[in-house]
């Protein structure tokens, strides 16, 4: 019997000064229509604010927001191929069956790693507030919190777009993807420190139009980072 095709995850590596392409194609992308995408990222950041509200609501929030994320990269590829969307978009993939699964997968297994990081933060704010600040313990946090970004950041792109469903090579992929590229997103975090240190003059206002683009510009570095191969011999593998 003949081998099904299967396809294959290709992590590429970015150019050390990609992240400028990202925002200045970022900002393209939110010029064609700059009030529908504030209107997704208030949508967005409603969530997360009901969310902070009451422990209640927090748990619908953080199993409810993979499904925005892509929905909301939904609508950045959509505006790549100048093609309409509207705020319906957003909410589209919860009546997607194929992806839910491992969305809600992702949602609980993120859930899950930051409980410790809460409680590492929570006593680092004990210890400033004494002024008396274990070193070892902050660099932990800080290292941890890192390689938890490392690991889901291009989780739910993985999912809904490469349609990968293992959960534990969705995060290896995203990981990795982080490390062999982590020197354009270096440069990405300072332009991003500095686009918001920008804002400062304005009282921060203009956080209204950073915020998006800086979160359309990062999807755009998921492009940048993967591409699929057919292999007719092998099993679906991680290739790095």
């Amino acid at each position: 019997m003949e081998k099904q095709f299967k396809l294959n995850l290709i992590i590429t590596r970015a150019p050390a000064m990609a992240a400028l392409d990202w925002i200045k194609q970022s900002w393209q992308i939110l010029m064609q229509a700059p009030l529908k995408w504030l209107a997704l990222f208030g949508c967005i950041a409603m969530l997360a604010l009901l969310g902070s509200l009451h422990p209640v609501l927090m748990i619908p929030a953080i199993f409810l927001l993979p499904f925005l994320t892509a929905g909301l990269y939904k609508a950045i590829v959509a505006a790549q191929q100048q093609k309409t969307f509207d705020l319906a978009m957003l909410f589209s993939p919860l009546s997607e069956p194929g992806c839910r699964p491992v969305l809600v997968r992702i949602a609980a297994w993120n859930m899950l790693a930051n409980i410790p990081l809460s409680l590492l933060n929570t006593a680092l704010a004990e210890q400033i507030e004494q002024k008396l600040v274990d070193l070892p313990m902050a660099l932990t946090f800080v290292a941890a919190s890192v390689l938890v970004f490392m690991i889901f950041a291009y989780a739910v792109a993985i999912a809904y777009f490469l349609h990968e469903r293992r959960i534990l090579v969705i995060m290896h992929a995203s990981l990795t993807a982080c490390w062999r590229n982590i020197i354009p997103l270096l440069m990405f975090a300072l332009l991003s420190m500095g686009l918001i240190m920008l804002t400062m003059p304005t009282m921060f206002i203009g956080l209204l139009l950073v915020i998006p683009l800086l979160n359309i510009a990062f999807f755009l570095s998921f492009n940048a980072f993967f591409a699929l191969q057919v292999n007719p011999q092998d099993d679906a593998i991680l290739e790095v």
